[in-house]
């Protein structure tokens, strides 16, 4: 009882000194107060500390098995293991959201540090108040419709129920959902900052690069976040697949989208030293798309491996969305006049590259929300149940990647203003040449897809174009060299080439994956997609938490590997848990479709052969280096700006 005591008593202080802190905030900033303005940061921080309490208080409980709790009974047992106690706080929806409220009062606290010297405080204050919103929603949430802290009704059990077996078959749960709401609930603070900016009118460049360096910071634990939920899906569900428009990972995608295109958005900005119109649009859709993605996932609406389905808040929810877009909208409105509009650009040009760019996210952005809402849309209006699957998005999605790839080819070639097709054919001779040769390679050693094609060789000219740039600015610094290699200069391209092997990956396991099963006695050797897989029997491995059903194969004369049948606690349902022998230009992928009936009966393996599936892996952290070196890197001195071919965030010189 301690414990929903004290986590009770936590949610109550954060709730009252979060809505106290953002009352402060904005009559301080209205009143002009530094007084009242300091206050509202120490209410909030204070309401930030309640959150701390009820997670402690949750943690507690969980890791004590106190069975007092109606949270701890349905996600926990004394048999969880440690880990898997301390990653039943966000295994259930009450949990998840007190994930949401601590990382939301962690951001205000960081917002609070970051800003502690500035001279600005007004602007400041208001931000902070807009995060106090969000951060107090959510512990009103938590205090009176979703509380974590209810007691047991009636006689408390002996034992509980455990996590769901999912959620406890591998440790990646420890690390993927709160880097995920780092970079989810994180997308609030750009849209604080840049709504406070319209507010008050600061909107000069100086404003503009803070903004922006928080939207990367948020863009960067999102993209870290859906590549471990990849990598989860991929290690754990057992269908060899990695993404599958699930509307849970739509619902993560949604936001990332849109802060790719904001961060490209204000490259322009930061030029004009002027905040436009598409960059508010892009940042409030961005925040926007979080409480949306948050609806799918907490009110049942929507079926997905990832939702909490037995929940009552899609109410509270959904009128909390339409409130935001209500408030963005009538800001929107309200300071028309402080947002510069959409000047024109010539085509060939890098403000016209990079309009193009974000047109090009835009539409897969409206895509993707509208195969995601639409069984819903007909669940409410038609009556049916509609499953809107890969093929829908596939069909839209390929295409528009593909011109991407294309745009981030030529685009860092572009001047700011207008190049000349002569010159930009220059520049683009060596990696073009590159591209048709990879392109008649391929389509010489066999591959027909026209995508796949398209791919390889838009890949190709991504990467060469981005090298090219790289060792320009690397031969610029001579003896000065490694600075320049964590410099932001490099960022922007080593995002490209991230992007660029992750396309390569994804379609070279799309097209020449294979995906089957094979029948085995033990002591057999079978060759199957090119590979030899000895299997040599099973074995029941028994622990505290769980009850496993081990198969025994050697892959290739090397390791063995063990794909399993496991049983969970008290959960009727077994779980198969794959086998992956992981490799640069392959993965081979095992489970068990069909035990044997007896020690030396039939098995029936499913294998799946992934060729070069971990380029996506090793792609996605190329890309999130160059995330955190758009940010942290080392900011080297601007050189001759009449030279200068690139973003200002790039600092890219160009000689051809």
């Amino acid at each position: 009882m301690f414990d929903a005591a004290l986590g009770s008593a936590g949610l109550v202080l954060a709730f009252v000194f979060g809505l106290a802190g953002t009352f402060t905030s904005f009559y301080g900033a209205a009143r002009h107060s530094d007084r009242l303005m300091s206050g509202s940061r120490t209410l909030l921080l204070v309401g930030f500390c309640g959150t701390i309490v009820a997670t402690i208080a949750m943690e507690q409980a969980l890791v004590t098995h106190d069975f007092s709790l109606a949270y701890v009974v349905a996600n926990n047992s004394k048999e969880t293991p440690l880990l898997f106690s301390i990653t039943g706080m966000w295994s259930a929806l009450q949990g998840s959201l007190l994930l949401w409220a601590i990382v939301q009062g962690l951001y205000i606290a960081l917002l609070i540090f970051a800003m502690r010297h500035e001279a600005d405080r007004r602007t400041g204050s208001v931000a902070l108040g807009i995060l106090g919103v969000v951060f107090s929603y959510f512990s009103g949430v938590l205090l009176f419709a979703a509380s974590p802290f209810i007691t047991t009704v009636g006689v408390i059990p002996a034992d509980g129920r455990g996590p769901n077996p999912l959620l406890q078959d591998y440790p990646l749960v420890a690390v993927h959902p709160p880097i995920l709401y780092m970079g989810f609930v994180g997308m609030s603070v750009p849209f604080a900052l840049m709504s406070a900016a319209l507010i008050t009118g600061r909107l000069n460049g100086d404003w503009i690069l803070r903004v922006r360096n928080w939207s990367l910071i948020t863009w960067v634990f999102l993209t870290i976040g859906i590549v471990l939920g990849a990598w989860w899906s991929y290690q754990v569900l057992g269908w060899g697949g990695y993404w599958a428009w699930d509307p849970v990972e739509n619902s993560a995608l949604l936001p990332w989208l849109c802060g790719i295109a904001f961060i490209h958005s204000v490259l322009i900005d930061r030029r004009r030293k002027r905040m436009g119109v598409a960059s508010y649009s892009l940042v409030a859709a961005a925040f926007a798309l979080t409480i949306l993605g948050t609806y799918f996932t907490r009110s049942g609406v929507l079926q997905s491996v990832h939702a909490f389905s037995d929940s009552s808040l899609g109410t509270v929810l959904i009128l909390f969305f339409v409130a935001i877009v209500v408030f963005e909208i009538g800001l929107s409105i309200f300071a028309a006049d402080r947002l510069m509009g959409q000047p024109r650009f010539a085509l060939l040009s890098r403000p016209g590259s990079l309009l193009i760019n974000n047109a090009i996210f835009g539409l897969l952005t409206l895509i993707v929300l509208a195969g995601t809402v639409y069984p819903l849309f007909a669940h409410y209006f038609e009556h049916q149940t509609v499953d809107v699957g890969a093929p829908f998005f596939n069909s839209f999605v390929i295409p528009l990647c593909l011109v991407l790839l294309a745009v981030m080819a030529i685009g860092p070639w572009l001047n700011w203003r207008k190049t000349s097709a002569e010159l930009l054919g220059q520049r683009l001779l060596l990696p073009g040449a590159a591209a048709v040769a990879v392109l008649a390679i391929s389509a010489f050693a066999g591959v027909t897809a026209m995508a796949t094609l398209g791919a390889y060789a838009l890949a190709t000219f991504v990467i060469v174009s981005s090298v090219i740039i790289i060792y320009g600015n690397l031969s610029r610094a001579s003896g000065r060299r490694i600075s320049a290699i964590v410099s932001r200069s490099s960022a922007g391209m080593l995002t490209h080439i991230g992007l660029a092997i992750i396309a390569v990956g994804m379609a070279s396991a799309t097209t020449f994956g294979h995906q089957g099963s094979v029948k085995m006695v033990p002591g057999q050797t079978v060759h199957v997609y090119g590979q030899t897989l000895t299997y040599k029997g099973v074995e029941t491995v028994v622990t505290p938490a769980k009850t496993s059903f081990e198969a025994n194969v050697v892959v290739n004369g090397g390791k063995t590997y063990h794909p399993a049948i496991t049983q969970f606690g008290t959960y009727a349902a077994a779980v198969g848990t794959p086998a992956v022998n992981v490799g640069l230009t392959r993965d081979v992928y095992l489970t068990i479709d069909s035990a044997p009936t007896t020690v030396k009966g039939t098995i029936t393996l499913g294998i799946v052969v992934q060729p070069l599936i971990f380029w996506l892996w090793a792609g996605a952290g190329v890309m999130v280096l160059g995330g955190l070196l758009s940010v942290f890197g080392i900011r080297e001195q601007n050189r001759r700006r009449r030279e200068r071919t690139s973003s200002p965030d790039l600092a890219v010189e160009v000689k051809v």
